[in-house]
């Protein structure tokens, strides 16, 4: 009867945590907020669909928010670029990747980063939740 009961509220602690399921869309966006402030670009892209990392190379070759227009040919590329034209006071916003909570909709969702006051759209696929746009909209 005891293991049950410490089987039990391990499991519990565990599901509280947030092990086992797939990440939220809060927690999905404040990795790629996060990610960027740290120059993690694997973290960062791994958030993103395909559709969205084709359009954040367009956009940071364009006219982008915070930088200056960066050309790559991936996005791990480009979040490195970006990462290092981001100045100090600007990383240490996005440092704790701090968003309001989910707006969510069905299978979409939308987060507001907090630190940048911009609006992230998600996607929940395959039971995961994916970036497609907003990340580097003005």
């Amino acid at each position: 009867m005891r293991r049950t009961g410490l089987t039990i509220l391990l499991a519990a602690a565990l599901a509280a945590a947030g092990c086992g399921g797939s990440p939220s869309p809060e927690e999905t966006v404040s990795t790629a907020v996060s990610g960027l402030s740290k120059g993690d670009e694997k973290a960062v892209c791994d958030q993103l669909t395909p559709a969205a990392k084709r359009k954040l190379l367009a956009v940071l070759a364009d006219d982008p928010p915070l930088v200056e227009p960066v050309r790559a040919s991936t996005c791990e590329e480009a979040i490195t670029k970006v990462h290092a034209q981001l100045s100090q006071p600007i990383r240490a916003v996005l440092e704790d990747g701090e968003v309001d909570d989910a707006k969510v909709d069905g299978d979409k969702a939308v987060v507001h980063v907090t630190g940048a006051g911009i609006d992230v759209e998600l996607q929940k696929i395959d039971d995961e939740w994916k970036i497609t746009d907003g990340f580097f909209n003005r």
